[in-house]
């Protein structure tokens, strides 16, 4: 299990709430700061959330507590840039001021260090259900290719991508290392390479649990969630059968 560099629990809202505010500490120093769905010591199953790049870790607010109150520690973080995970370097809504050459610079030279904010997020879990835990990780568009690299490099029970686009690069990964652990792929037809590229990886998948759910219209993301009221319920129990 790799080494946690820091975190530390802020703020309990409530003695009672099933939400902590929290912060992790980046190896660069850099704060990730997330929301935990406290779930009880003995549980061990959890879930990683990784938002989509125009909205932020409230997404999953829902998602989460549904997920803590079935027994599950969730997590959701901001990725470096976004919501509460600023800074004068790091500030996606800052970006549109720069030229596209300075705009493409800084979001490469951001979105680097996704990979290691989020294993200190995974670490974090791993932390909380031990070695024997099982730990899944759902990503929504932008989120999904950094669910791939952390599957690539950590023990992962259960993956979905939720209106999430890959790249032949990263279809390729999902093939050749990921495509036996259940996976939940959720996308709308009119959704562009989202759609064809979730047809793909739901092709490639192996594992007998994984599911498709595909929408008729162009909803991306989050807004599937307000589309269809019984979305969150079917994310939760597909995450509960496969780590609890």
């Amino acid at each position: 299990m790799k080494i946690i560099h820091s975190l530390m629990l802020i703020t309990a809202l409530a003695s009672t709430s099933a939400l902590a505010n929290i912060q992790l500490t980046a190896k660069d120093g850099f704060t990730i700061k997330g929301e935990y769905f406290l779930s009880p010591s003995t549980s061990k199953g959890a879930v990683l959330m990784l938002h989509q790049c125009n909205y932020n870790q409230s997404m999953y607010n829902n998602i989460g507590k549904q997920l803590a109150n079935n027994h599950i520690h969730a997590l959701s973080i901001d990725f470096r840039g976004f919501g509460e995970s600023k800074s004068v370097k790091y500030d996606v809504s800052k970006m549109s001021t720069l030229s596209t050459q300075q705009r493409r610079k800084a979001w490469q030279d951001m979105s680097a260090h996704w990979p290691s904010d989020v294993q200190i997020a995974y670490d974090f879990l791993r932390n909380k259900v031990g070695v024997q835990g099982k730990i899944g990780v759902i990503g929504a568009s932008c989120g999904g290719s950094q669910a791939i690299e952390l599957g690539m490099n950590n023990q992962i029970a259960a993956i979905s991508f939720f209106s999430s686009a890959q790249n032949e690069k990263n279809i390729e990964k999902y093939t050749g290392s990921l495509s036996n652990t259940p996976t939940l792929i959720i996308a709308a037809d009119e959704d562009g390479r989202t759609y064809t590229s979730a047809q793909t990886l739901f092709v490639e998948a192996k594992h007998s649990n994984s599911k498709f759910l595909a929408y008729k219209g162009k909803e991306h993301g989050y807004p599937l969630l307000d589309k269809d009221s019984n979305l969150t319920d079917a994310i939760v129990t597909w995450f509960s059968h496969q780590i609890n």
